[in-house]
């Protein structure tokens, strides 16, 4: 059965989204290239035009004074321009366009000998302004004279280009782009639904999975999508992690606790039903001894599901790692002069660290812990910090039987107990101790005392930072 948690409906379309997008990226190109074309008409062909009309000037300028220097002959005059003036149409024509307007002016002196006007009739344009010999936004001027006959020449034309600036060239420029958008949007909604097909197929997937399946996806084959998967498989893989762990507390917890709940309830089963005082008082004896293992059972229990959780949910702040170890040992004197020894501390004045307090407290606890459980009386545990340039290490020396080096490792997992061990423990100080350095990054190692007599435990905080989780740490 698949449960699937409610959540607010999805009113968004990646597919849209990426739609508008090509749209507005097609809108945007479609305007910086009507745009240069625009600036390219206004410069470069009011330029081009210019140049024309300086060109059918002098044109005009060369048939007058050709007609006027044996005398004025104004018929053969109107019969050159006419002539001009048809080669310049002919000329646009077979270049495909429409010819421009222009009005031509002859003049010698204050004389005016010969006029060509535009026709303008039906059209949207006024006729240039002739009382000011300067181009306008509309039309170009020019004018070349000849000193000696007295010519001038003056001639406008309109500016090359303006049709695109009106309604008629913006529907010109603009229908490509309305006649294209329909047929470009079935196409490119096919190719995005196909494109966004894989990322479908992830999430019908997952969906699929009951709540107990957490086995890792599929590799994807596509580059965008193999960080998500990725992702998601650690994802997958961490809360796999998670739930082992916590099924192995609960059975941890199950495992450890039937004993001594057994133990307390025949004890207490003894105090209620013993008439004897004297069995009376050795069960109620019997009774604080169960409780009391029991607690401590839960107490490390709890420690060390403490110390199994991931270096991502820990509170990690910079703490003085000299005070730290110096509140837990006086924590642990009482039970330390109860057995008989006694506790040395040796550190600096200070040592900054980045740690979580609480799970490197329960370290050294359980480190002070086992060191005093199995020191002999009259004997010493030198608890020592050493503040180095590349890690901050902290020993535990005691001189108890040690460990032998073949069951270094085996020491470390839960519940394990050296064979043949007179001393009551429930086998997961080594493992609080190892998870509680692990998620800071730190290693544990373990060696024999001086002249092979007790044992030594190191563990060393590195201060840089690497990988596998490690916390970042001071320095």
């Amino acid at each position: 059965m698949k449960f699937l948690a409610a959540g607010p409906a999805a009113h968004r379309s990646l597919v849209k989204r990426s739609l508008w997008a090509v749209f507005a990226v097609m809108l945007l190109t479609w305007t910086a290239l009507i745009t240069r074309e625009l600036i390219d008409i206004e410069l470069l062909q009011s330029r081009n035009g210019q140049a024309e009309n300086m060109l059918w000037a002098d044109l005009a300028l060369m048939q007058s004074r050709k007609y006027l220097q044996d005398g004025l002959d104004l018929e053969g005059l109107n019969a050159a321009v006419q002539q001009l003036q048809t080669l310049h149409i002919t000329e646009w024509r077979r270049k495909g366009h429409r010819p421009p307007f222009f009005l031509l002016q002859v003049w010698q002196g204050d004389q005016l000998l010969l006029r060509r006007d535009p026709d303008l009739s039906g059209r949207d344009r006024l006729p240039p302004n002739e009382s000011e010999y300067a181009s306008d936004e509309r039309w170009l001027y020019t004018e070349t004279s000849d000193p000696d006959q007295g010519l001038i020449v003056r001639r406008w034309q309109e500016k090359p280009g303006d049709w695109h600036f009106s309604m008629a060239g913006f529907s010109y420029y603009a229908r490509p782009l309305l006649y294209g958008l329909p047929f470009l949007a079935l196409p490119v909604w096919l190719l995005f639904r196909l494109g966004f097909a894989p990322l479908q197929r992830i999430g019908q997937q997952i969906s699929q999975r009951s709540a107990s399946d957490l086995s890792p996806l599929p590799d994807s084959p596509y580059v965008e999508l193999a960080p998500l998967v990725n992702a998601v498989n650690s994802l997958m893989g961490r809360l796999q992690q998670r739930l082992d762990r916590e099924r192995e507390f609960l059975l941890d917890a199950a495992h450890e606790l039937k004993t001594p709940l057994a133990a307390v309830k025949l004890c207490a089963e003894a105090v209620h039903r013993g008439a004897d005082p004297v069995r009376r008082d050795e069960a109620a004896q019997h009774l604080h001894q169960s409780v009391s293992r029991a607690t401590h059972t839960v107490h490390q229990l709890l420690a060390l599901a403490r110390s199994g959780a991931d270096s991502q949910d820990l509170s990690v702040l910079d703490h003085d790692l000299v005070a730290l170890v110096s509140d837990r040992l006086m924590l642990a004197t009482p039970p330390a002069l109860s057995c008989g020894v006694e506790l040395e501390l040796q550190a600096p004045e200070e040592c900054r660290l980045r740690v979580n307090r609480e799970s490197v407290g329960a370290m050294v606890d359980n480190l002070v812990d086992n060191a005093i459980k199995y020191s002999p009386v009259g004997s010493c545990v030198t608890v020592s910090l050493v503040d180095a340039a590349d890690a901050v290490t902290i020993e535990v020396l005691d001189r108890g039987p040690g460990i032998p080096s073949e069951l270094h490792k085996k020491v470390f997992e839960r519940f394990y107990r050296i064979p043949d061990q007179q001393q009551q423990g429930s086998g997961l100080g080594l493992a609080i101790v190892d998870r509680a350095a692990a998620q800071h990054g730190a290693t544990v190692s373990l060696e024999p005392g001086p002249d092979g007599v007790g044992l030594r435990v190191r563990v060393r905080f590195p201060r840089l930072a690497g990988s596998g989780g490690n916390l970042p740490l001071a320095g």
